[in-house]
């Protein structure tokens, strides 16, 4: 398991309501589903380590070292720096840095907002799901709790930051549920609508071939292929079903075939041409008719030969799919899923930027660029 997908495990295991359940001090009532949380667009999470050293942001009581931000983006940034120059690295991985830390950002106001709207003496119900959660998560490791602290540690946590990092979790999603609103009602006119200009390009099925072909051009034969008394044109005759023969009664390979046998463009590569769009009039001749001669044919089936312009053709069918649109009706519960997550995102993008606006934009943006020098410093080309 990776550490993204692990601590998501925190996220969603734990429900609002399992939090809620049997406490006597009650944090705020989520109103979504576990499904619907999981459409919630949540900042990327990670763990929460001490301050280390060097140039830090400060949010409230937290403190951002700039070894946790580049901890999270070497990964992406690293190879990078280490094949470009630092102007134009800088210019690239600033904005990859700047979310990085406005996702950081966003996770710790998050949380003191949801801390400011609990009730008293929380701790207790928290500590509780804390544990449901532990358990969970050591059961996901067989019960191997060996395993799972193995888990812990490449995330970086001990079992106590582990646990405390759950508890914020738990807190942070319950606070998001219970600040969202309830799901929109959409017309009919409004999923319609929706469908329509969408459906190009989630509902519909391009439909194509890919076919295979043995070419054999009486003029290219050599004169060992060629026996006595026959024409070149009888011997491409006699070859082609000679091979159609070992093709269907043997069962050889079709691509072997082809590279001993083919005089086309395409017989280095085992005779098979590249996926063709059904339709799409993109083959000339005489693979335009070949096409069409493959679209009459079962995947899986040999045909031939096949005469076309002193040519005789061994024709493969290897897979084709057929164009589809999904129908309105067929898709109308995952229209309205989709309209609902842009609904649930654009109320979270909206409520992270209020919260966002009330840090210091200038320090964020000196940070993020202290932290982008930092990040060539360290893996850059020297």
């Amino acid at each position: 398991m990776t550490k993204q997908m692990t601590i998501r495990i925190g996220l969603i295991s734990v429900t609002v309501c399992t939090l809620l359940g049997g406490c006597k001090s009650k944090p705020p009532q989520g109103k979504f589903t576990e499904e619907q949380m999981e459409t919630i667009p949540y900042a990327n999470k990670y763990e929460l380590p001490e301050a280390t050293g060097g140039m830090t942001l400060r949010i409230y009581s937290e403190t951002i070292p700039i070894d946790e931000i580049l901890r999270y983006a070497e990964q992406s940034l690293k190879p990078y720096a280490e094949k470009t120059d630092q102007a134009t690295f800088e210019v690239q991985a600033l904005p990859f840095i700047r979310e990085t830390i406005k996702g950081k950002v966003t996770d710790i106001l998050l949380y003191q907002e949801a801390r400011k709207t609990t009730t008293e003496n929380i701790d207790e119900s928290l500590e509780k799901a804390v544990e449901s959660e532990v358990s969970r998560f050591v059961t996901g490791y067989d019960n191997n709790y060996a395993l799972a602290e193995r888990a812990i540690k490449q995330m970086g946590m001990n079992w106590k930051s582990f646990r405390e990092y759950q508890k914020k979790l738990i807190l942070t999603q319950s606070y998001i549920s219970s600040t969202l609103k309830e799901e929109k009602r959409f017309s009919y006119r409004d999923l319609l609508d929706y469908y329509e200009s969408v459906k190009d390009k989630q509902f519909s099925q391009i439909g194509f071939v890919e076919f295979s072909v043995i070419d054999i051009v009486p003029a290219k034969l050599t004169d060992e292929q060629i026996a006595e008394g026959e024409t070149p044109e009888t011997a491409a005759a006699r070859i082609a079903n000679e091979l159609l023969d070992r093709l269907i009664a043997n069962d050889e390979d079709f691509a072997e075939l082809a590279k001993q046998y083919s005089h086309g463009p395409f017989a280095k590569q085992g005779g098979k041409l590249q996926p063709v769009t059904t339709g799409s009039d993109s083959l000339a001749e005489p693979y335009a008719t070949l096409e069409k001669q493959a679209l009459q044919m079962q995947p899986g089936q040999t045909k031939g030969p096949i005469a076309i312009d002193e040519h005789l053709f061994i024709l493969h069918m290897d897979k084709i799919q057929h164009a589809e649109v999904k129908s309105f009706p067929e898709v109308q519960k995952q229209v309205e899923q989709q309209l609902q997550f842009q609904y649930r995102q654009k109320q979270y993008l909206e409520l992270v930027q209020k919260l966002i606006q009330k840090t210091d934009i200038v320090q964020l943006e000196q940070f993020a660029k202290f932290c982008t020098k930092e990040a060539y410093n360290r893996w850059g080309s020297q």
